[in-house]
């Protein structure tokens, strides 16, 4: 009677009486066939069992198998829900789902149709769909609660440890065991005692379950087997060269080299093998060799009568590596002749024959190759090179695309000659079809879009997007990007590519220390930057460096991108204080800065920034008790002066890989207001001579040459002693603070009434200096470098205004310095330390005479030391 009653309200419908039964699975189910149970690899494999065309609706969703996981954390995870259609291809993604968890070892699902009873009071009731229960059976990975290193007498577990962390393997405790991580740790360990002169080294992985509880303790068990070191490398099928010298083209294993047990050249291993056989094979082809082939090396290990001094002379018996590489040379060939082909009709046309002969003799001229000479893949590398450099050879329109350069060696085996064809073709572009970045987390795609200086629809220009990338890596938030990390995919038959580029992060705040030392003086200090806090893509600053002789403090906020345009905004408060000494630590004066600045920058195109900016200070000196107003060009005997300054700066950045200018010029007072009235104006041009560009210069021996020149001059009234120039150390390493401004005559009276003279450093309105150095690398992060610093500073009274100061020995004066600089750059920080030794020729103490009542009195100028070590954070140029 209830049947119906409830049948009679809902008329055509079916109702469930029938409660679940144990059913098995029906139809569909996808489970993971293999349980990993080894290394490396332990993910689920998904695999339809039956057939996918299940049809009925989702009834319930279950888990089968948890322990410690909750069901509540997973299901937000499926794409299933429950009361929808099942749908294969969502549970398939659903399992995948899970796996990616890396919480458990196998994840499959099953599907089980629920039996019900259905009754109707109309026989032809449609048919009702299937309630189906969804279960995802999964075991659980065990946790991790423990590790153990069992077995090595080699490596300590605290050296184990640093070596994990430095590969990036992390092995975390009280989480779910991951196989993978622990089969790579035993892969790096191996790699680690191999380089310890133990290539038989074993690492196996026991995982021992703990009673009463899902956990597992890893224990790593290290068999370290025995010291092999290599006692000769061979080679086979060579008559060219000699054994010794393709011996001395072995760098890595290289057993007959000198001292070759202290600098670790007799250690195997196939990575540093292969490395020397890569680079014998380049010995080969540039040494008229281009067939020259290397074999497979054949290893042995044979024991040999080893002498021994500790405790007492004697020999013991220990195994040893013998390597034997084959070799096959192939023929030897002479360069006879190179040719320079353009593939460029409407050019040809207009220059003629005899022209288009005479411009590529020209442009064979210029490649620097010699006939007659053995053939060398390299030189014909860096001459290719050098004709993709050209810029009269590249599209007026586009002058940052290389054009397309093939090398054609044609060979003659018969006779031992090779003649090369250069054919160069303007380079046809390919249009940046997409761009994609992966890894961002912090900084939206519209940042990395911004600055990476090429854009969809655009020409693709490689050298435009490397300084782009440079550009983003300066920023401190980015890690430089390397050429692994930038894929191409190109479209030929578009002339479309398509790029994709990882970057990593650093993150949204970075910390630098800034300052550095002389003989002279220190400086340390901290610049805080964070990016994007109030979310609108803005930098703010904070910097905070001090010294004995100085103080600056500045709280400053920029944003690129203003109003949707290239337009680049920033606005700042600061506050310096100067309090330069001059001899027997006088103070020379006291200067308090205060003020506000804002600066606008503008990309006029890939290489060049328009800048202007606008300050408004106020200035505060005083000057030292001791020291007279003539120094400074006081008038009377004010020792306090009160300034205040309005300027305005115009600047132009341009910067490419290989050279930097920097130009400024600036004016305060008149119209302006304040009453500080001058004229500022900067050139600083620095650039590196490399054949390479961009982050690969950094791995190459170069020239850098910097040049610098500043001046400053009064239009109106007189120029404050603080506004002088007091250079020294940032421009001539080594030098002083004010060493490259001349001396000004003080007079003093002593206590006794007697007349004192003295010469006191008296800064400069007109600086200049340059640099140059010859920088080798030493290793990844390490470089040194051979320099010669000379600089001079100019006081020019006439730009100094009404009250000048009595100059002693002239108004200006030469400094110069060369010595040893170590540049490091500080791992995770990103930091440059620079530690440099100078020796200053001109340290030799002069004086100069001066009359004082028909009496020549001298007077000693200020003294330079002859040598001097220092040091600085942050390049020098």
């Amino acid at each position: 009677m209830i049947v119906r009653y409830l049948i009679r309200r809902v008329p055509g419908a079916a109702f469930l009486l029938a409660l679940e039964m144990c059913a098995g699975p029906t139809v569909f189910s996808r489970a993971a066939d293999v349980r990993p149970s080894d290394f490396p690899s332990n993910s689920s494999a998904i695999q339809d069992k039956r057939a996918s065309n299940t049809t009925g609706i989702i009834h319930r969703i279950e888990f089968r198998g948890l322990r410690r996981i909750p069901a509540a954390t997973l299901r937000p995870r499926l794409i299933s829900k429950e009361g929808e259609p099942l749908d294969a291809t969502r549970i398939e993604e659903d399992v995948r789902a899970l796996d990616r968890l890396g919480w458990f070892d196998t994840v499959s699902a099953e599907v089980e149709e629920i039996p019900v009873l259905l009754a109707t009071s109309e026989p032809t009731a449609a048919p009702v769909d299937p309630m189906l229960r969804l279960v995802f059976v999964v075991e659980e990975r065990p946790f991790l609660a423990g590790i153990e290193y069992k077995g090595s007498r080699v490596l300590s577990r605290d050296r184990v440890s640093r070596l994990l962390a430095e590969k990036g393997i992390a092995l975390k405790l009280a989480a779910p065991v991951n196989r993978n991580d622990l089969w790579r740790a035993a892969r790096a360990i191996e790699t680690e005692l191999t380089d310890e002169r133990h290539p038989l080294a074993k690492v196996s992985v026991r995982l021992d379950e703990l009673p009463s509880s899902a956990s597992v303790r890893a224990t790593l068990e290290i068999r370290d087997g025995p010291e092999v070191t290599v006692s000769a490398v061979t080679f086979t099928g060579n008559q060219a060269f000699s054994q010794a010298k393709l011996q001395r083209q072995m760098k890595r294993v290289a057993p007959d080299a000198l001292l070759a047990g202290l600098r670790r050249k007799d250690v195997y291993s196939s990575p540093r093998l292969e490395a020397d056989l890569q680079r014998l094979a380049e010995f080969y082809r540039n040494n008229g060799y281009p067939e020259a082939r290397i074999g497979k090396p054949v290893t042995a290990i044979a024991s040999e009568n080893v002498r021994h001094w500790l405790p007492w002379p004697h020999r013991r018996a220990e195994p040893r590596f013998r390597i034997a590489i084959p070799v096959q040379e192939g023929h030897f060939y002479r360069l006879t002749a190179v040719e320079v082909h353009r593939a460029n009709p409407a050019q040809s046309e207009s220059r003629g024959d005899r022209g288009e002969a005479a411009e590529a003799e020209r442009l064979v001229a210029r490649l620097g190759l010699r006939t007659d000479q053995p053939y060398s893949q390299a030189k014909l590398e860096h001459a290719r090179e050098v004709l993709a450099q050209l810029r009269e050879l590249r599209p007026p329109d586009a002058p940052s695309l290389a054009p397309d350069v093939a090398v054609t060696p044609r060979f003659d085996p018969a006779d031992g000659r090779v003649k090369v064809a250069f054919d160069v073709r303007e380079a046809q572009p390919y249009t940046i079809r997409r761009i994609e970045f992966h890894g961002e987390q912090r900084f939206s795609d519209r940042y990395y879009r911004r600055r990476v200086l090429v854009a969809e629809g655009e020409p693709f220009d490689p050298e435009r997007l490397e300084r782009g990338l440079a550009q983003l890596a300066r920023t401190g938030f980015i890690r430089p990007v390397k050429r692994e990390d930038i894929r191409t995919q190109f479209d030929e038959t578009q002339r479309a590519v398509d790029l994709s580029i990882r970057v990593q992060e650093i993150g949204r705040q970075k910390i630098s220390l800034i300052g550095g030392h002389s003989p002279f003086g220190s400086t340390l200090g901290l610049v805080y930057n964070v990016f994007d806090l109030l979310g609108g893509e803005e930098l703010i600053t904070s910097h905070l460096e001090g010294g004995p002789e100085n103080l600056q403090i500045l709280l400053g906020i920029a944003k690129d991108g203003f109003f949707g345009t290239k337009l680049s905004l920033g606005l700042s408060l600061y506050r310096n204080v100067v309090k330069p000494t001059i001899a027997r630590h006088q103070r020379l004066f006291t200067s308090a800065n205060s003020g506000f600045g804002a600066n606008w920058n503008y990309p006029v195109s890939p290489a060049d920034t328009l800048g202007a900016s606008y300050q408004l200070s106020s200035t505060s000196t005083r000057y030292g008790v001791l020291v007279p107003t003539a120094l400074a060009g006081l008038p009377g005997s004010a020792r306090r002066v009160n300034t205040s300054s309005s300027m305005i700066t115009l600047s132009d950045t341009h910067e490419t890989p290989q050279d930097r200018i920097l130009s400024s010029v600036g004016a305060s007072g008149g119209w302006l207001g304040g009453n500080e009235n001058l004229v500022r104006s900067t050139i600083d041009y620095s650039r590196v001579f490399s054949s390479n560009s961009g982050p690969a210069a950094a791995r190459h021996n170069a020239w850098a040459f910097r040049g610098f020149f500043s001046g400053v001059s009064s239009f109106r009234g007189d120029m404050p002693v603080s506004s002088r120039l007091f250079a020294g150390n940032d421009l001539v390493r080594g030098a002083g603070t004010s060493e490259l401004g001349p001396s000004a005559l003080t007079k003093t009276q002593n206590a006794d009434g007697t007349t004192a003279y003295r010469a006191d450093p008296a800064g400069a309105d007109l600086v200049g200096a340059v640099s140059t150095e010859y920088r080798v690398p030493i290793t990844s992060r390490a470089q040194a470098a051979a320099f010669f610093d000379a600089g001079g500073g100019w006081l020019l009274t006439n730009w100094l205004g009404p009250d000048k100061p009595a100059l002693a020995g002239g108004d200006h004066n030469l400094t110069a310095a060369t010595g040893l600089e170590l540049k490091w750059l500080v791992p995770g920080i990103g930091q440059i330390v620079r530690i440099h030794y100078s020796i200053n020729p001109f340290h030799i103490r002069r004086s100069v005479l001066i009359s004082d009542g028909g009496v020549a009195i001298p007077v000693a100028l200020p003294y330079r030391r002859r040598s001097g070590l220092g040091w600085a954070l942050g390049d020098f140029f």
